[in-house]
């Protein structure tokens, strides 16, 4: 096993080249750092106000004193978007996050399949092993990139090599199905650092065996808009959450495509849907595209 500590290096972006080639060779590539220091700072400050840091926790809150590292004792938290916090839901439509699932998938047009904010803390057992990921109704592993899934892991938090690491595998596809062609590498760093992967990389989770701390990531995963058969997420039925209504209120109709809203100029808009639309999400059509395509179609009556 070759444990892979993230140290300090030059600050690759997402855009880069190496990036696109390394996830091509092994399914995955590990960005130290990432994050500027700032970033860092208001998104953990934002996962803690979802999920307690284990100093904050209280007596109790925490498993019965000697019990740790126990299996399962106090596992681990979890939430998903829409989440609560703002700066969460912003940094889902991160451009570079964007372009380089746009380049893997091989299509301009793409969805995010889901997002989500967890903790691990002390106790956390996890008896998976080695394993690929799903969310496809169809049996993908020997089908082209295109079917393929990409997914993105800020850790918000130092990692040690007692703090859960996540451990990956080089994984390369052929005719066969994925296989595994290299050492697992044991992801331990800094807070700030980015691992993305292919849902069909070869990838485990590790124990929590430290007895105090916690580790916090926060994923975001994407996949072709023309693929429903895909994993969807829940978040499709937030339309009344008022975290999720502000949010997709505040973005470009071209972003909004990215959660599964159609694009300006489709049949469903006319003037009643758009209005419907501006009581729901505040802001809908505040550059007034909507309303423009539906003049030009003629569909502002129907």
């Amino acid at each position: 096993m070759m444990a892979q500590t993230v140290g300090p290096m030059p600050r690759r972006r997402l855009t880069d080249e190496s990036v696109f080639t390394e996830l091509c060779s092994k399914g995955f590539c590990l960005l130290p750092g990432y994050l500027p220091r700032e970033r860092v700072k208001t998104l953990a400050a934002a996962t803690r106000r979802l999920h307690p840091p284990w100093s904050d926790l209280l007596p109790e809150q925490l498993p019965p004193l000697g019990s740790l590292p126990a299996p399962n004792a106090f596992p681990s938290q979890s939430s998903s978007f829409p989440f609560e916090e703002p700066c969460l839901n912003q940094a889902i439509v991160d451009p570079d996050t964007i372009a380089l699932a746009k380049r893997w998938l091989g299509t301009g047009q793409i969805c995010m399949r889901g997002s989500g904010c967890s903790v691990r803390y002390p106790g956390f057992v996890d008896s998976t092993g080695r394993h690929l990921d799903g969310f496809s109704l169809l049996q993908t592993q020997r089908a082209n990139r295109g079917h393929n899934q990409l997914k993105f892991w800020y850790y918000l938090s130092d990692v040690e090599p007692e703090m859960a690491p996540t451990s990956f595998w080089p994984t390369q596809w052929g005719d066969d199905g994925p296989r595994v062609v290299g050492d697992e590498h044991k992801v331990t760093g800094p807070a700030g650092s980015l691992a993305v992967f292919s849902i069909f990389t070869y990838h485990s989770r590790n124990d929590f065996t430290q007895t105090s701390g916690e580790r916090y990531v926060f994923t975001v995963r994407w996949g072709r808009r023309d693929h429903p058969w895909e994993g969807q997420s829940e978040y499709v039925m937030s339309g009344s959450n008022p975290d999720f209504t502000y949010f997709i209120g505040s973005l470009a109709p071209s972003t909004r495509e990215l959660f599964h809203f159609p694009p300006v100029g489709h049949p469903y808009y006319t003037e009643h849907t758009l209005r419907d639309l501006e009581d729901r999400y505040p802001g809908w059509d505040a550059n007034g595209k909507y309303r423009a395509a539906i003049a030009t179609s003629g569909n502002a009556k129907l």
